[in-house]
């Protein structure tokens, strides 16, 4: 079974906090918001155990604009039990979010 995305993450959030009756042009705007706050919070807890050089690694492959997907493999490779800061990441904002 492939693992939930992002978005579905966001659609489970939205379901949780009973926010899905609400118009579509403002459930799309409440979507890309959780979308812009997750990425953040997930780029600024992988940087945060990133070796030095690694960070400037990264510095280089957002400079040439890299796609999400090579930076997320980038992670992947470079940020110890990745998985897990993942997982843990994202709970951590469902509870404040939810709360």
């Amino acid at each position: 079974m492939a693992a939930p995305t992002l978005e579905q993450f966001v659609e489970n959030l939205l379901v949780e906090r009973g926010l899905t009756s609400v118009d579509e042009a403002v459930l799309a705007e409440l979507r890309a918001d959780l979308m812009t706050r997750i990425g953040e919070r997930l780029n600024a807890e992988m940087v945060a155990l990133l070796e030095t050089d690694k960070v400037e690694e990264l510095n280089d492959l957002m400079d040439a604009d890299a796609e999400p997907d090579v930076v997320r493999e980038f992670f992947v490779s470079n940020v110890p039990n990745y998985q897990e800061v993942l997982a843990r990441t994202l709970m951590d904002f469902r509870t404040s979010y939810l709360s």
